[in-house]
């Protein structure tokens, strides 16, 4: 027997008022399931709690599933009750390999699906699934509550028991709190995706060999990298008040100028209390405002990296350079002063040639990286693959 998926259990709206469960029951439950999209690891707790008040006493089982299609697989998300070996032995042998789940894998997000309307107990029975599975945790019937289908997976809630018990009470709450259910797991998947893009951005950041900082309009500072903190440390900038001052007053008016500018980027030395230039690249990002219950949240509106001083970065090859811009071995060797701090001077000095000629490279130089200023050129370097 095979069922379409219109023939599944259709959905229902149902009132809480109709159930013979108090409305603080419902209230005290979905609150715990929203309490769960900020943190995951309250499922467990909470499937047992929606067991507990709406199972019958016999079915003792509970789990949220995440089956895979190809290759078969399936992972507990949460459950409660499940023995040691349950997990494993159904991902190995039975996941997608059962009729279950191939005759419900088409069912909708949202829905409530009975076993027993898409295969009778007898038949059941004659299965490997239950000889060789069910049949020792007395288990012949679910109700599966799908959650999310994408990509080849499906993930749904599944309460299992003995199928001769009344689940009236079961099935009807499942369908009060199913919605809430479903926008929970939602929910906690959009979190969880973006911490991980925030997680891989502030690693690329960290990896940088320069400070690079992210400030709004006003110069509030909304995220920094590991190396800012050298730079506060040496009395080149202060954060103070969430804000980025420079200790250079020159600098700090440079900063807020560039705030009330239309340009697209601004590159300057600025100076910290030892009197040691450090290269500052700004650019202007078109600010946005990110909205929120109640307001808005400020966006980004101009990116600042600083650096690098002498003996901070790591000997750039020679080699790689040139190959990368097509730099001569000589103009490699001055962009890889520069960028470890020297001015053209010092390179001039400790090199045995004239600012001049050095000054002839650079013309080279800069029209070879797309450069306009040693700040720019620091900057550029710093886009190269590490």
């Amino acid at each position: 027997m095979s069922l379409m998926v219109a023939d599944i259990v259709p959905d229902a709206l149902v009132d809480p008022g109709d159930l013979p469960l108090a409305w603080e029951t419902f209230d005290r439950l979905i609150g715990q399931i929203y309490e769960c999209a900020l943190d995951p690891s309250q499922w467990d707790a909470t499937i047992e709690q929606i067991r507990l008040a709406l199972c019958p006493p016999e079915w003792r089982t509970a789990f949220l599933m995440l089956e895979r299609r190809d290759p078969p697989s399936a992972r507990f998300i949460a459950s409660t009750n499940v023995g040691p070996g349950v997990e494993s032995t159904y991902s190995a042998v039975f996941a997608y390999s059962n009729p279950w789940s191939q005759r419900g894998w088409l069912a909708r997000n949202g829905q409530l699906i009975d076993t027993d309307d898409i295969l009778p107990r007898e038949e059941l029975r004659r299965t490997s699934l239950y000889k060789n599975f069910l049949a020792a945790m007395n288990v012949d019937r679910t109700l599966c509550l799908m959650l999310d289908r994408r990509d080849g997976e499906r993930l749904g809630l599944l309460l299992i028991g003995p199928g001769d018990r009344n689940l009236s009470l079961l099935r009807r709450g499942l369908r009060v709190l199913g919605p809430h259910i479903q926008r929970a797991v939602r929910i906690s998947q959009r979190i969880a995706s973006v911490e991980v893009l925030a997680s891989a951005a502030r690693a690329a950041a960290n990896r940088s060999r320069y400070a690079m900082i992210s400030l709004d309009k006003d110069l509030n500072i909304l995220s920094v990298n590991d190396r800012v903190a050298h730079y506060e440390e040496t009395g080149l900038i202060t954060t103070a008040g969430g804000r980025l001052t420079f200790v250079d007053p020159a600098s700090q008016q440079k900063l807020a100028k560039m705030g009330l500018s239309s340009r697209d980027d601004l590159a300057f030395q600025a100076i910290d209390r030892a009197g040691r230039e450090r290269p500052v690249l700004g650019v202007l990002i078109e600010p946005k405002a990110i909205p929120i219950i109640g307001g808005a949240i400020a966006d980004a509106a101009m990116i600042i990296t600083i650096g690098s001083g002498v003996g901070e970065a790591p000997v750039l090859g020679i080699d790689r350079l040139a190959q990368w811009f097509g730099l001569t071995p000589t103009e490699a060797r001055v962009v890889t002063a520069l960028v470890d701090g020297q001015t053209p001077q010092d390179y001039a000095a400790s090199n045995g040639v004239s600012v001049n000629a050095v000054r002839f490279h650079l013309k080279h130089i800069f029209l070879k990286t797309e450069t306009a200023s040693q700040a720019q050129l620091v900057a550029r370097i710093g886009q190269m693959p590490q």
